[in-house]
C-alpha cells in the first residue's frame, strides 16, 4: 500500500506544478489539512476552500518561484518529499533558496494532512523514522 502512496503524492505534485487543479482536487480529502510553510505555519488551512486558499496566499507572496523534489521517503501512511525550493521574493524581488521536507499523511488513499519541516531529519522524526 505505501508505494501507492508514494504514487499518489508524486502524481499530486506532478499536477501541481502542471496548475492542473481538474487532476489534483480528486487526490485530495475532503477533510484535507495544510500546515503552510513560512508565513504561514502559524495557520491550519482545511478542506478543499482551503488547500485553494494555502495556494493563493503562499504564490501571492512570489515573483517567481520553482521547486523541485530530490528524494521521495516511502514512510507507510506518509510520504516524505524532500524538496529544493527558490524564487525570488514579489515586494522585496530578494532571491531565496532552501530546503524543506513535506511530510503527506495519506488517508484512504487520499491526500489527507501536509506537514512542512525546515530539514530531512524533523520529517523522519515526524513520522517515527530516523535515517
Amino acid at each position: 500500500m505505501s508505494q501507492e502512496n508514494v504514487k499518489v503524492v508524486r502524481e499530486a505534485w506532478e499536477a501541481s506544478a502542471r496548475h492542473d487543479n481538474e487532476a489534483i482536487f480528486p487526490l485530495y480529502d475532503a477533510d484535507v489539512e495544510i500546515q503552510g510553510p513560512f508565513g504561514l505555519s502559524d495557520r491550519v488551512f482545511r478542506g478543499l476552500t482551503g488547500v485553494q486558499e494555502f495556494w493563493r496566499d503562499w504564490l501571492a507572496s512570489w515573483g517567481e518561484f520553482e521547486s523541485d523534489v530530490e528524494e521521495w521517503i516511502d514512510a507507510g501512511d506518509d510520504v516524505i518529499a524532500v524538496m529544493h525550493v527558490w524564487g525570488q521574493g514579489k515586494r522585496s524581488g530578494v532571491p531565496v533558496e532552501t530546503r524543506q521536507s513535506h511530510v503527506w499523511t495519506l488517508r484512504g488513499g487520499k491526500l489527507w494532512r501536509l506537514r512542512v519541516y525546515d530539514t530531512k531529519d524533523e520529517a523522519l522524526q515526524a513520522v517515527g523514522r530516523e535515517e
